[in-house]
């Protein structure tokens, strides 16, 4: 149920930037990112086909230059077929979240204060069960990959300095979760209590020639969950990035990549493996008047426990242009893979399509 909450915040990521440098509420930025996937795991008529559309909707509000609100959520339709039939499918509106920001000193200092408020679907029947666990998947990466994950509030500061060549930033925070009606069966509801999270986050950046590489880790630590009466609990997740930007004349390059591990935990039953997402990929960005044409490439692999789990490599393309007050950021990817069983190494093909359309007004 955690992934959904970091997808949000990466969107707002992306929005943020327009409101850097605006002075109050007439320098607002909007943004609206209509996406779709469509998966197929397996072949033949053993084969599931999962597919999701998400319509994730963000605001960023400049109160002051030093001061700014932001806002998102999503509506997202995800459905399980098989032999072209639906099987489990699950829509609605997501929770939303709402994050307020201030900036103290020279954008050395910024204090966070956020809630995700739980507007999203609670009390999922076992109908939509299967829908709702295919997309929280780490590997597969769906836009939304949960529906709802209860009241919670944040608190976090995060701060940077120069040290010779390079940026130093470094950020703490802490979430605390409430209860919620989780799942229906059988006429019963159970209850869940996500863990409290405490997370960490070092980056570096640094101007190589008319470039910039940027490294960060991320550390986040969880409790206990507690699903119903029992209690478990995930493993501590540890996230490395890098990226490489680097223009070359009138072409731009761009180099990046990231790994997931997540720590070996408890779940119902028992304790649940460790695993390894690891991912890079290549872009380059092509600037035609105004303009930009960027292909890439991509690959990712997928271990559990140690042992093989998938791979998947991917192939896209990302426009890029003003059309007055808006920017335009459609997007196309074609993903083909293998998932593996981790028992036996027998293997199931993946193969499936992305777009999105990336709308925002400044």
């Amino acid at each position: 149920m955690r992934p959904m909450r970091h997808s949000l915040t990466a969107l707002l990521l992306a929005v943020a930037p327009l409101a850097a440098g605006a002075q109050g509420l007439s320098d607002a930025a909007l943004a609206a990112i209509p996406q779709f996937v469509s998966i197929k795991i397996g072949t033949g008529t053993a084969a599931k086909t999962v597919t999701q559309f998400s319509m994730p909707l963000i605001a960023v509000v400049p109160i002051t230059s030093r001061f700014n609100i932001d806002i998102a959520t999503a509506f997202a339709n995800s459905d399980v077929s098989s032999n072209g039939a639906s099987v489990s499918s699950i829509s609605g509106l997501t929770d939303t979240q709402v994050r307020a920001n201030l900036t103290l000193g020279t954008d050395a200092v910024v204090f966070t204060v956020g809630a995700n408020i739980p507007t999203g679907q609670y009390t999922i029947p076992e109908g939509q069960a299967e829908a709702a666990g295919q997309i929280g998947n780490d590997f597969l990466i769906f836009p939304t990959s949960s529906y709802g994950s209860g009241l919670s509030g944040t608190g976090g500061i995060a701060m940077a300095r120069s040290m010779g060549n390079w940026n130093l930033g470094v950020a703490g925070s802490f979430r605390k979760s409430t209860e919620f009606d989780a799942f229906a069966i059988s006429n019963k509801k159970f209850t869940f209590t996500p863990a409290d999270e405490v997370r960490a986050r070092v980056g570096l950046d640094r101007m190589i020639g008319n470039g910039r590489l940027t490294l960060g880790v991320t550390f986040s630590s969880f409790g206990n969950d507690v699903a119903d009466s029992t209690s478990y609990a995930t493993g501590n997740r540890y996230i490395g990035q890098a990226a490489l930007y680097l223009p070359l004349g009138t072409t731009d390059l761009y180099v990046s990549g990231w790994t997931l591990y997540r720590a070996k935990g408890q779940q119902l039953g028992g304790s649940s493996n460790a695993e390894t997402v690891a991912n890079g990929s290549v872009a380059l960005g092509f600037h035609v008047g105004n303009l930009l044409i960027e292909p890439s490439v991509e690959g990712r692999s997928w271990q559990d426990d140690g042992i093989k789990a998938g791979l998947l490599g991917n192939a896209g393309l990302r426009l890029r242009f003003g059309a007055g007050p808006f920017t335009i950021i459609p997007s196309a990817m074609y993903q083909a893979g293998t998932l593996y069983s981790t028992l036996d190494g027998s293997a199931m093909d993946l193969s499936g399509y992305r777009a999105s359309l990336m709308i925002r007004l400044h």
